[in-house]
């Protein structure tokens, strides 16, 4: 560190926390050239609606009536319950938050936050005690299903709907519901240490401790946009256009099923690594100097590199856009997708993949809160009704530390999972830390993969892990690739060529019913399932090798037995909360 800049760091320790936290925002200004964010003058009955916020909002329009875009959040309480101290926590945290009391009205043909001051949430009790305790989990499950499937109205409904149903012996499940265009997980985790904080302290007889909220979202929505319509706008967009450029149109994921479906039905999958696996993985991370998120997305790089063969491999990655400090508190979609080009050599190890995914994530780093709708109308994909635009699959990361359990008088609480049944993105891996323990899951649209196509790619996700922390400087193989390359050896050798493109049409090559029959016997002889009719049908050498791609590549691998597995895969969402529960008992014994 420079003298100037250790001059600095001890004039900012010297500061008072805001102080402090409004000279950081001016320099943070000076570097970036954004002018201040600070609240509106004038009237606060209207607002813009966030950037990202308004590309949700018309997805609802051209969807209306659905729970695509809704977001759930549950907690369980385990003891006493509170109604009284529970409702009124509900009406302050509400009361802080103008986007809690809001919604997306249409002044003309364009869309606004209006302000309706006094709207509170919707939140319902319900007494699903009935019953044996046996049937407690059904009775839960139940009551979940029954919460993220009521679409919400979002120019009429209030934003946050939360039911709160007594399953008996002291066991209460609450389900918050919310728009994503109003929310996010990190949201939500805001949310609700307001709300766990408000409740102790009506049950404490004592004022409660929360954060000042300088600013309100509407503020916010407005300072990104000024922000993005000006020429600092461009210079992101322009970023995007080259970085985005020349992408391959080629598929990462094994769908069992054609992508060309606008039924967004999803399912999860659930696995948990093992603990000494983990320990050695984040060891490596740290090794690596990288990030555990990061090597995360490197090892889902590599599960797509295997089942692809394709080196320029693009995921993409939630970004908090909180980078502004008056908006660390805020309750909102603070959120955008970042698309991660990673780009890979030839017989890539671990290493390798790990250097890749640090080296996409530098060249992001400065663009990495621009509004995903700003990205795609940078690069401006060809659209698709069926799929999530530019982005097929995501990664998500999240260090759980204090926002899986809370302590209250009288009470255990903890969150938990709330699955909504959909998935907006045709796969979505997300990984979970807390303390020691690793967990994960799918979430994957089930009109385009069957379980088991899930199932093994979860295994060998987990396989994976242990090979980054175990053997960084194996190269991995990739069973697409090669089987694409014997496709295309035969391709070759029946039409007596030395080379081929993957757009090369076999009638242009010179293709016959009799050099189809031909192709057909090589293909077979290499173990694929092929006839003459496929290859007149499927005239290129890329739709051909995807086809039988499709039926089964003989180089992949049997299924992955159990003992071949380093953690425990499809697990329920019962165990993993046996798992946070004794997680949690054992962090509260060491400290």
């Amino acid at each position: 560190m420079s003298g100037a800049e250790s001059a600095l760091a001890a004039r900012l320790a010297g500061l008072a926390p805001e102080k402090r936290a409004a000279l950081l925002a001016k320099l943070s200004q000076q570097r970036s050239g954004k002018r201040p964010l600070r609240p509106r003058p004038g009237p606060r009955d209207t607002f813009p609606v966030g950037m990202d916020q308004e590309r949700l909002w018309i997805l609802d329009q051209l969807y209306p009536g659905t729970t695509t875009y809704t977001l759930g959040f549950g907690l369980r309480f385990l003891g006493e319950f509170d109604r009284r101290a529970f409702t009124e926590a509900v009406a302050v945290v509400v009361g802080r938050h103008e986007l809690l009391r809001s919604a997306i009205e249409t002044d003309g043909t364009r869309p606004v936050l209006r302000l309706h001051p006094d709207r509170g949430a919707d939140l319902t009790f319900a007494d699903r005690s009935a019953g044996p305790d046996g049937e407690r989990e059904r009775r839960r499950a139940e009551f979940i299903r029954e919460q993220v499937r009521r679409p919400f109205d979002l120019a009429r409904d209030p934003v946050l709907r939360i039911g709160v149903a007594d399953l008996g012996g002291g066991d209460h499940q609450i389900v918050q519901t919310m728009p994503h265009s109003f929310t996010d997980q990190w949201s939500y985790v805001r949310l609700n240490s307001e709300l766990l904080e408000v409740y102790r302290a009506v049950r404490e007889g004592r004022e409660p401790q929360l954060p000042d909220l300088p600013v309100q979202f509407g503020d916010y929505a407005q300072w990104q946009r000024e922000y993005f319509d000006s020429e600092h706008g461009e210079r992101h967009r322009a970023f995007w256009r080259s970085y985005l450029a020349d992408l391959p149109d080629r598929p990462l994921l094994p769908y069992d099923h054609s992508p060309e479906t606008e039924d967004r039905a999803g399912r999860q999958y659930n696995f948990v690594l093992d603990k000494g696996i983990a320990a050695a993985f984040i060891a490596r991370a740290k090794q690596a100097r990288s990030t555990v998120a990061n090597a995360m997305a490197a090892v889902y790089a590599a599960l797509l590199y295997e089942e692809s063969g394709e080196r320029d491999v693009l995921l993409g990655v939630p970004s908090v856009t909180r980078g502004e400090p008056a908006v660390q508190d805020l309750v909102g979609f603070l959120l955008t997708n970042v698309p991660l080009r990673i780009r890979l050599p030839e017989n890539p190890t671990p290493h390798d993949f790990m250097a890749a995914t640090q080296a996409a994530g530098a060249a992001v780093a400065e663009h990495h809160e621009t509004p995903f709708g700003e990205i795609v109308r940078a690069v401006a994909p060809e659209r698709s009704v069926h799929s999530y635009p530019l982005l097929r699959t995501m990664l998500v990361h999240l260090d759980l530390a204090e926002t899986v359990s809370y302590s209250v008088p009288g009470a255990t609480v903890y969150a938990n999972a709330v699955p909504e049944g959909i998935s907006s993105m045709d796969a979505t891996v997300a990984w979970w830390h807390l303390g020691d323990l690793v967990y994960g899951r799918f979430e994957y649209r089930t009109a385009l993969f069957e379980p088991e196509t899930i199932d093994r790619l979860a295994r060998r996700l987990l396989q994976l892990v242990e090979v980054f922390a175990t053997s960084p400087d194996t190269p991995l193989a990739s069973p697409a690739g090669r089987a694409a390359e014997l496709v295309a050896a035969a391709w070759c050798e029946a039409l007596d060529v030395p080379t081929a493109d993957p757009q090369d049409a076999f009638a242009d090559r010179g293709g016959t019913p009799l050099l189809a029959v031909r192709l057909a016997r090589l293909l077979t002889a290499r173990g694929f399932t092929a006839g003459p009719r496929d290859i007149t049908e499927h005239t290129t050498l890329s739709a051909l090798t995807e086809l039988l791609r499709q039926r089964g590549n003989p180089l992949a691998p049997a299924g992955i037995p159990d003992s071949e597995v380093p953690g425990r895969a499809g697990v329920s969402e019962e165990y993993l909360e046996q798992l946070f529960a004794s997680t949690r008992r054992a962090e509260q014994e060491i400290r």
